[in-house]
């Protein structure tokens, strides 16, 4: 009897000592399985988590990167000082490329900035400009076209409206000023126009994204820019300058 009792006593000893080791053991919260299920739920909960956060704009902190790549068309406002006669304007085509931060602060405060690359050239024909000389102090009665290399490096200063109007789309639409700065070679075009190397201007801008793929997003949008706030260029040839663009832009989007 005793050496049953013993046999008993035993085999209840080897039945905790083995549970003890094994994975299902209930005083250790998972075993080594169980570990790696834990693992992958709670980083495809933190996924889904911070997507759905991204389609319904309810994270504390936004913030959003866009590539973008485009092509847009300037023409220039010219006003010819008093006595000067009149020039014509001509638009030309250029490319814009550059990146955009969105920042939304408790849906209280949201801001735009970047760095973008901004071709504005323009076209320009005055009478008084003789064929092969460039300079505006020559009288002909030829007409002469004249190009001005107006390329600029960018930094917007926007506020922005928008979110996702769908679990896939969204619609953003950013505005304000912004400063440029001119990068183009002076020549003597440049020179003698008197061209301002710095642009004050405002603008509008409405984009679209569509989520391939949490978090990235194909982006399409159109932009208009107003410069020469400051006026572009004041000499006794020329009263004003001032800028429109119009732009078309496509690109991907990076939520963090």
């Amino acid at each position: 009897m005793k050496f049953f009792s013993k046999l008993l006593l035993v085999v209840f000893m080897l039945s905790l000592v083995s549970a003890a080791f094994a994975d299902g053991d209930p005083s250790k919260p998972f075993g080594k399985n169980d570990y790696k299920i834990d693992w992958k739920l709670k980083s495809d909960y933190e996924k889904a988590k911070k997507e759905f956060a991204f389609k319904t704009s309810g994270k504390p902190v936004d913030f959003y990167i866009d590539l973008q790549l485009g092509v847009g068309s300037t023409s220039p406002n010219i006003t010819p000082a008093a006595g000067q006669g009149s020039v014509t304007e001509k638009s030309k085509l250029g490319y814009v490329f550059g990146g955009m931060v969105y920042l939304n602060v408790f849906d209280f405060f949201s801001f735009t900035t970047g760095l973008t690359f901004d071709g504005k050239s323009f076209g320009i024909q005055k009478p008084s400009m003789t064929s092969g000389v460039k300079d505006v102090d020559t009288v002909s009665t030829t007409a002469v076209d004249n190009y001005v290399a107006a390329n600029y490096i960018n930094i917007p200063l926007f506020v922005d409206l928008g979110g996702m109007v769908s679990d896939k789309v969204g619609l953003w639409f950013t505005g304000g000023p912004y400063m440029g700065f001119l990068i183009s070679k002076p020549d003597n075009t440049y020179k003698n126009l008197g061209y301002k190397n710095f642009d004050l201007g405002l603008s509008g801008n409405l984009t679209a994204n569509y989520i391939v793929m949490y978090p990235f997003s194909v982006i399409l949008g159109a932009s208009f820019k107003y410069g020469g706030l400051n006026n572009l260029m004041s000499t006794d040839k020329i009263d004003k300058i001032t800028t429109s663009n119009f732009t078309f832009f496509s690109g991907v989007r990076f939520a963090l």
